[in-house]
């Protein structure tokens, strides 16, 4: 009887560590001096990203992480004012390997012109980035329409970028092509993150709206001072305390 207990413990407790393993998520990661209303585990490529939306001026503060598929890739996430692809998309992207990276501006009119653009079709300011813990966070605010409800948001990572700064291309697995979705910044159903407010505490949840898009607007991206010297926290093994409980009771029940 020892050897099948033995193989029960041993897939309870791999039960166990598994959650505590993945356990990082969006509400365990903090910024220093900024916080966000709301939070999202994205679906795909490691993900995250965090945001508060001001009504009285129609934007968005944001703070998006992504780890690089390896050291000196890069990270990107853009606004799709037109599509859900990433033609059309408008980007801020962080990469490389300098001690102080900054972020840069892509206007991606096609998949065969992904070049640098000193504009976006709507105002971004605030930009910074930061490289913390094997992942980039990038750093915004951006305008949108006064009467948007949610945005589309496409974001992608690549492996190295070349001393001239051209991109190598990402690769084509379903992670990378399904990244992208809605953002649903106003009434959004999301997971809030702590500790900052709820920006819509107490309501009753509103139906999905259908994407609305980011307006044409000119403008141009300006990066801010300096990244702050904060990140986003590691992994909290929050199932440590269970599973060594866990591991002493079925442990005694084998033994004895």
């Amino acid at each position: 009887m020892a050897m099948p207990m033995a193989s029960l413990f041993y897939l309870i407790l791999a039960g166990f560590l598994l959650p505590a393993a993945h356990s990082l998520t969006c509400s365990s990661q903090k910024f220093a001096n900024r916080t966000f209303a709301h939070c999202e585990d994205l679906p795909h490529l490691d993900a995250f990203i965090h945001w508060t939306y001001d009504s009285k001026n129609s934007s968005l503060s944001l703070a998006f992480l992504a780890p690089p598929p390896r050291p000196g890739g890069w990270v990107a996430w853009a606004v799709n004012p037109t599509a859900t692809g990433m033609a059309g998309a408008q980007a801020l992207l962080v990469g490389g390997s300098g001690a102080a990276p900054s972020v840069r501006t892509f206007n991606i009119s096609s998949y065969s012109s992904v070049v640098p653009s000193p504009e976006l079709s709507f105002p971004v300011w605030d930009v910074a980035a930061e490289s913390t813990g094997g992942r980039f966070t990038i750093y915004a605010k951006l305008k949108v329409p006064a009467k948007a409800t949610s945005l589309n948001q496409v974001w992608q990572v690549g492996p190295a970028v070349d001393p001239s700064g051209g991109l190598t291309v990402h690769e084509f697995k379903p992670a990378n092509l399904n990244a992208r979705g809605v953002l649903e910044f106003v009434k959004s159903k999301k997971r809030d993150a702590s500790p900052a407010p709820r920006a819509h505490g107490g309501a009753s949840p509103a139906p999905a709206p259908a994407p609305a898009v980011v307006g044409r607007e000119n403008g141009t991206a300006t990066a801010a001072p300096g990244p702050d010297k904060g990140g986003a926290a590691g992994i909290r093994s929050r199932n440590l305390g269970s599973v060594l409980g866990l591991f002493l009771f079925v442990w005694g029940i084998i033994v004895f």
